[in-house]
């Protein structure tokens, strides 16, 4: 019998989670794990049709807006569709609670994983449940992880172990050609020889996207032949657009909507911006430099992507976009930094697929004494 894994998320939508989790599920051993999701909507999600085609499970409607329903509802998945393995739950706080009910349930292992560094709420109610949920989770989880040490500050606070999210640099493998790539820029209007700053993200406050339109509104001003490459999708997509709109840049941007394979994207591009508040990694990171492009990120984007140091640079947001523009301007008149190792330096990485998914499975399996009795 295989060993079943239940991962608990907000929803299978493209976004860095949840490709890093396509990523393990593609190439994992089915023979020994299966891998099931119990997520917070109704909805189809942008992975569930390849979720099912590999042999995974979907269990819709998850409320974490009324705990004692959800607690219900996750005996039920469990009781209907185990015994699992462990419970992997990637919902921030609420992990807390999630680690709770798998105790109850007797599964051996409880991993409560932290993918991002926001900041802890302001509010008395918000602070009493941070200090709750960090109980709990210090608690009933058998496995503390994050991506990054700065994920891991922000949830747990204590003791935890940064696990590295594995990618597949496959597709990057694939050369892109000029003509290729030129195709790209004219089915988006962006002329041949126009450089292109770009940014892959879903639309949501910690991406920063007013910062990005300052920026790039600031490198026209000094002259700078550019267009505005966005990719992704999200609830401040129309917020966005009315700024380009009002600024009077719309023949200068270009929106791509989400993708499911972003390597051509990153190619069309000359820099890639991450101005994130915070970041728990920043997938991006790692993908623009496989795909040999510069990187300008904040300093909330951990400097644990920075595999070739040469492709990224941090600056702090408190610079401005003037700054911003400025290093972007110095960046497209440097030279072509491609070495030609780019993707044999990040698949021999902590970040390379195989080894990344030995320390995850190891987890799986491990079967913690020290919490057997709580």
């Amino acid at each position: 019998m295989r060993n079943k894994i239940l991962h608990v998320i907000g929803r299978m939508d493209r976004g860095g989670v949840e490709t890093w989790l396509m990523h393990v599920l593609r190439h994992m051993d089915h023979r020994e794990f299966e891998f099931q999701f119990l997520v917070q909507t109704e909805e189809d999600s942008a992975y569930d049709a390849e979720i099912r085609s590999l042999g995974g499970q979907i269990h819709y409607g998850g409320n974490p807006r009324n705990a004692f329903q959800y607690a219900a509802q996750f005996k039920g998945v469990v009781r209907l569709n185990g015994p699992f393995l462990a419970v992997h739950s990637h919902v921030y706080f609420y992990s807390g609670w999630i680690m709770k009910q798998a105790w109850k349930l007797a599964i051996p292992v409880r991993v409560a994983h932290s993918h991002t560094a926001r900041k802890r709420g302001t509010g008395l109610q918000r602070q009493l449940y941070e200090t709750l949920m960090r109980h709990w989770l210090s608690h009933y989880a058998t496995h503390r992880v994050a991506v990054s040490p700065q994920a891991g500050q922000a949830l747990f606070g204590g003791p935890f172990t940064v696990v590295p999210y594995g990618i597949d640099f496959a597709p990057f493998h694939k050369p892109s050609s000029q003509a290729d790539i030129n195709e790209l820029k004219c089915r988006y209007g962006i002329p041949a020889g126009r450089k292109v700053i770009g940014h892959v993200g879903r639309f949501v406050p910690e991406k920063n996207h007013e910062f990005i339109v300052e920026t790039f509104r600031e490198l026209l001003n000094k002259g700078i032949d550019a267009h505005l490459l966005l990719v992704g999708s999200g609830p401040l997509l129309g917020v966005v657009q009315q700024e380009i709109d009002a600024l009077g840049l719309s023949n200068r941007c270009a929106f791509a909507g989400l993708q499911p394979l972003v390597v051509p994207f990153l190619r069309a591009m000359d820099i890639v911006l991450l101005p994130s508040h915070w970041e728990g990694l920043g997938i991006v990171g790692l993908e623009s430099q496989a795909a040999g492009v510069p990187l300008l990120a904040s300093m909330g984007v951990p400097t644990d992507l920075d595999v070739i140091p040469e492709f990224v640079e941090h600056i702090p947001l408190s610079q401005g976009p003037a700054s911003w523009a400025s290093a972007i301007e110095r960046r497209l008149k440097q030279q072509n930094l491609k070495r030609g190792d780019e993707l044999k330096r990040l698949e021999s990485s902590k970040f390379g697929l195989q080894s990344a998914m030995q320390l995850l499975f190891k987890i799986y399996t491990e079967r913690p004494q020290h919490f057997a009795a709580l």
